[in-house]
């Protein structure tokens, strides 16, 4: 059974699509979190501070600063995504990366005024971010067959290798965007004046009924834990598909709160991994703390100390291949149930509005609980305060599981002396 989970895992994260995504996602990333920084200033909870900001026009110009980085984050994944997958065909990904920015650019609709014509700035986000990711697919699929049949200009080797490269990229970047522009005259004689909209309602919409809902939500998080039992990280076979989904939804809130509107998604990227997963997979700093105060083994001792540093900073692999809960049936089921009881309560919590929302603020994932969900709430207490009480409610989850693997632990170090 491991063997066949791990050679099939092995196979989903090497494959070089998800790769490209995964990589593509984590390259944009660094703008959501200064974004984030800028919103949670321009927003901060004490309106006696966001008064004084507004006085020297900080909030104004802060939001603009937000709006600037997550409003180009569907533009930025095009061409990362595509950077990363051209990378590992190993052809020209700078070359690759403009191309189907351009091609993302192209079909992108515009909006005509009396001013004149731009692009409606909601597709240059998460909103185009769907787009972003199959158009940078395909185009560069499309671009390394061409080149890898060498259907390309070539130049004398006297050419320098910059300008011999740019000239390689011709033909093949031709040929993407002439395939998207006989797309988009195909999708249009067909009444499609939209591909925005054409791929929300076929692909994002329905995906995001299931990432935004309970039910869909704790799937993940057993999907994530059976991999992580096996010693395969969750996120990184999950994460391609649904943190798309999940920035997405942050986002939406994001623009919600700066228009002083009700915020609409509880499900958000903090929500999984700020509230849900403290300290790592399982929401293993509760086992790391219990390790830590309350070990009578010298194993776990040692463990404990060693580990909680660590854990508290979001890094699990300490106790996950220390302790472990890798292949361990002894501990499956505080490392299953915890998470998914934590998403129970927190959704609840915060639909019957005992407890924020997440604002959008994409909080960095090293970021420690408590701090992570006063942050990530806009610096309400009720953030924190959930965090502190999911944290306690885990260690009582895995605490007659942890006592036994720490008394066999004890035993079998007395028996050796």
């Amino acid at each position: 059974m491991e063997e066949k989970v791990q050679k099939i895992a092995s196979k989903i994260s090497a494959q070089p699509h998800l790769l490209a995504l995964r990589d593509g996602m984590a390259s944009a990333l660094p703008l959501i979190i200064i974004g984030s920084v800028f919103m949670l200033i321009a927003n901060f909870p004490a309106e006696i501070v966001t008064n004084w900001l507004d006085s020297f026009g900080i909030v104004d110009s802060f939001n603009n600063a937000s709006d600037a980085t997550f409003g180009i984050v569907g533009l930025a994944v095009t061409f990362t995504v595509a950077f990363m997958l051209a990378k590992g065909y190993k052809v020209d990904s700078l070359s690759a990366g403009l191309i189907s920015t351009a091609s993302y650019v192209l079909v992108t609709p515009l909006v005509t005024s009396e001013a004149g014509s731009g692009f409606p700035t909601q597709y240059l986000g998460t909103a185009g971010m769907f787009v972003g990711i199959i158009v940078a697919l395909v185009s560069t699929e499309i671009f390394r067959l061409l080149v890898q049949q060498e259907i390309t200009i070539k130049m004398p080797d006297t050419v320098p290798p910059n300008v011999s490269r740019a000239f390689s990229a011709i033909i093949p970047g031709f040929a993407v965007i002439f395939i998207w522009t006989a797309t988009l005259m195909l999708l249009n004689s067909l009444g499609v004046d939209n591909i925005h909209q054409l791929v929300a309602d076929l692909i994002a919409t329905p995906l995001s009924k299931v990432t935004g809902t309970l039910p869909g939500i704790i799937v993940v998080i057993l999907l994530q834990c059976f991999f992580w039992f096996f010693g395969i990280h969750g996120a990184q076979i999950t994460g391609p598909i649904i943190e798309p989904l999940l920035f997405a939804a942050s986002d939406q809130n994001r623009v919600a709160l700066q228009a002083g509107k009700e915020l609409p998604n509880i499900i958000t990227y903090e929500f999984l991994y700020n509230f849900v997963f403290p300290g790592g997979a399982g929401a293993i700093i509760a086992l790391a703390i219990l390790l830590f105060i309350a070990s009578r083994s010298e194993a776990n001792k040692t463990l404990g100390k060693l580990s909680i540093v660590p854990v508290s900073f979001q890094i699990a692999e300490p106790v996950i291949f220390g302790f472990p809960t890798v292949l361990n049936p002894s501990i499956v089921i505080p490392f299953v149930a915890a998470p998914v009881i934590n998403a129970i309560i927190i959704y609840f919590a915060m639909d019957l509005g005992w407890v924020a929302k997440p604002i959008g603020a994409v909080v960095p994932w090293t970021t420690p609980p408590v701090i992570a969900g006063f942050l990530a709430t806009g610096g309400r207490i009720s953030g924190a305060v959930m965090n502190i009480i999911t944290i306690m409610i885990s260690m009582a989850i895995y605490y007659p599981f942890f006592r036994a693997d720490d008394k066999l632990k004890l035993n079998q170090e007395m028996s050796e002396h």
